[in-house]
């Protein structure tokens, strides 16, 4: 995984996650700056799917700026068997677990 994928952070909504199951096509539409790190905006769209989806993938300011991110970017959609990997310019942007890996995904924060 790239450091870009490390240091994403997802949310995906049912409609998002039914259109990667379909062959999704994923495109930005949207970038903003939000609180030290750059909300991008990926719409997706499946043939057979009615309607498009978006979600949010939080990047650091400087993945976005290397990978050349902007409004129009194509975002590659690779299914694998735990769920989907989201790239731009041949790098992992961020991994989408599908229902069979989910209870498995961990997340811990640790403090002092």
């Amino acid at each position: 995984m790239s450091q870009a994928s490390l240091e994403a952070s997802i949310e995906v909504p049912v409609a998002g996650i039914h259109a990667l199951g379909h062959g999704a096509s994923a495109v930005v539409t949207g970038v903003a700056v939000v609180a030290g790190s750059v909300a991008v905006t990926v719409s997706v769209a499946a043939a057979g799917v009615v309607g498009a989806a978006s979600f949010v993938v939080y990047l650091s300011a400087e993945a976005i700026k290397r990978l050349g991110i902007a409004v129009g970017t194509a975002i590659s959609v690779a299914a694998v068997s735990t769920g989907w990997i989201l790239s731009a310019a041949g790098e992992a942007l961020c991994f989408i677990a599908n229902d069979a890996a989910r209870p498995h995904i961990h997340s811990h924060r640790y403090g002092w």
